[in-house]
């Protein structure tokens, strides 16, 4: 990972996305008061990880990860969330 941003909004047409409201971290001179829209496309192809609170996921998705993830992961030193972490 070599940056950050915070997802604020999607927009949904008969419950597909098709853009998504970006906040990012550069400021709020750059884009429109720090904020960007980036169409669906440009987000399938360079958002790769997603952090996501359990709260806002349905009860089906809720589920696996109760049965299949539901613990701590140990991340390697070289893993990029924790090579981020030391830079920020």
């Amino acid at each position: 990972m070599t940056h950050a941003m915070v997802l604020t909004g999607v927009d949904l047409v008969d419950g597909q996305p098709t853009k998504w409201k970006v906040e990012n971290s550069w400021g709020d001179k750059v884009g429109e008061k720090g904020y960007f829209v980036a169409s669906d496309d440009w987000f399938d192809n360079y958002v790769y990880q997603v952090v996501i609170n359990k709260k806002f996921l349905s009860d089906e998705l809720n589920d696996v990860i109760k049965k299949e993830y539901d613990h701590p992961t140990l991340l390697a030193p070289w893993d990029q969330w924790v090579l981020w972490l030391k830079l920020a």
